[in-house]
């Protein structure tokens, strides 16, 4: 008779934080049971404080020291964010023999290598999908590629929800920014300090995740452009849909020779592809390979149960023995310099309505050697100047900056030029 398949023991967890993405992960553990996994303990510093999951009394404690010091507990999930005391947490619990998984974003992308650098010398396990849940679909994509570099040539992906909302608001309605944002903290897509989301910080850090994942390296990467999406308008996105364009905020990760070009940034994306057609609050992602087949991924960007899921997928991992893909290697990551980045660009100039001001702008593109893709000039939103909008063809983003900076110093031009990059298919 063939051998009966061996079971792997229960693992037991201890979730510390009991939050809303704490409270979905311990109602999925504990009310609905996970075959393989057993909650033992939740750490929450307020436990006077009413939840809407229940547990027993004895599986609450307000000291986190308990879970780490208790032999018999053999994973951490740490779901408090920020950093202190979530690095001393983790640290502490890959010092103690235990693996760990997180949602905490934030941290990973300012204190990763420390963390990742200790769990590979301890042989532990960090399970970190959570960390970007909108595409963590993107472990498995990986897992079976590997984790070498050259197998992407380009990674370009939404990776926040409220950003991608705002935007697609401002495109659906014709709302400003402001009347977009006021919608999204209303319907709970934005906090009422969305800094991090609006400002590309959010994305920022899921970027550096990925970017350590690709390149199987928890080396801290040197800083790289970010942009928000603030000085986004009604009138760019008005004018980039008559293109054929949308505006998102886009996470860029390209690769050539083993040096990467990294930044987030608004970006105009053709309204037919994937990301481009990308509504609401979803994040995606699209994947180029060394072959360059592209394919992408779409998913919810937030939200208590795509959190808690990833969460449980990272505990199975880790309970059924499987790899767990997280960069373990400490070599250098090469970050070229963003000047010489190459790409289409989407300029508006907010000119005084008189003869002569296209030629001394062409002027100045001719002397940066910038080739002009089309022009179009807009009625008056003002009575000082005039919208006009020019797209270019691949360019130099140092020449393009340098231009920008010599046109906005000529006496017709009344406003600081708003740039987006574009990417396109020729990008």
């Amino acid at each position: 008779m063939p051998e009966a398949k061996r079971k792997s023991p229960v693992k037991t967890v201890a979730v510390v934080g009991f939050g809303n993405i704490g409270s979905g992960v311990v109602e999925l553990l504990y009310q609905k049971g996970i075959p393989g996994l057993k909650l033992v303990k939740v750490v929450e510093a307020d436990l006077t404080r009413k939840r809407r999951v229940s547990v027993p009394p004895e599986l609450l404690t307000a000291d986190w020291h308990e879970v780490i010091n208790d032999p018999k507990i053999d994973v951490i999930v740490e779901l408090i964010g920020g950093i202190e005391p979530a690095k001393t947490i983790q640290l502490a619990a890959l010092n103690a023999g235990k693996d760990v998984v997180t949602a905490n974003k934030k941290l990973l992308a300012r204190e990763g290598q420390e963390i990742f650098q200790s769990a590979a010398n301890l042989n532990r396990r960090i399970g970190f999908r959570a960390s970007f849940v909108g595409c963590h679909a993107l472990i498995h994509e990986f897992r079976q590629a590997g984790t070498a570099a050259k197998k992407f040539r380009r990674i370009y992906a939404i990776l926040n929800g409220t950003s991608n909302y705002i935007l697609s608001a401002m495109t659906r309605d014709g709302k400003t920014f402001e009347e977009a944002l006021k919608e999204a903290q209303a319907k709970g897509f934005a906090e009422a300090n969305p800094s991090d989301d609006i400002d590309g910080l959010d994305t920022a850090s899921k970027i550096r995740i990925l970017l350590g994942l690709i390149s199987n390296s928890y080396h801290h990467a040197a800083d790289f452009p970010v942009e928000g999406i603030r000085e986004i308008t009604s009138q760019d996105v008005q004018y980039a849909g008559e293109l054929g364009y949308s505006v998102k905020l886009v996470g860029v990760i390209e690769q050539t020779d083993g040096v990467f070009s990294v930044s987030v940034r608004p970006t105009l994306v053709p309204q037919i592809s994937l990301l481009g057609s990308l509504q609401e609050a979803y994040n995606g992602t699209e994947i180029e390979d060394e072959y360059g087949v592209i394919s992408g991924l779409v998913a919810p960007g937030a939200g208590t149960y795509p959190t808690a899921d990833a969460v449980i997928k990272d505990l199975l991992d880790i309970a059924e023995g499987r790899p767990m893909l997280m960069p373990d290697s400490a070599e250098p990551l090469v970050l070229g310099p963003s000047q010489n980045e190459v790409r289409r660009y989407y300029l508006r100039f907010s000119v005084v309505d008189q003869a002569g001001v296209l030629a001394q702008i062409c002027n100045t593109f001719w002397k940066y050697n910038i080739s002009i893709a089309a022009v179009i000039q807009k009625e008056a939103t003002s009575k000082e100047f005039v919208p006009l909008i020019i797209t270019t063809h691949m360019s130099r983003e140092g020449d393009v900056v340098s231009a920008i900076n010599e046109v906005d110093k000529l006496p017709f031009v009344k406003a600081k030029t708003q740039i987006i990059r574009i990417l396109a298919a020729d990008t």
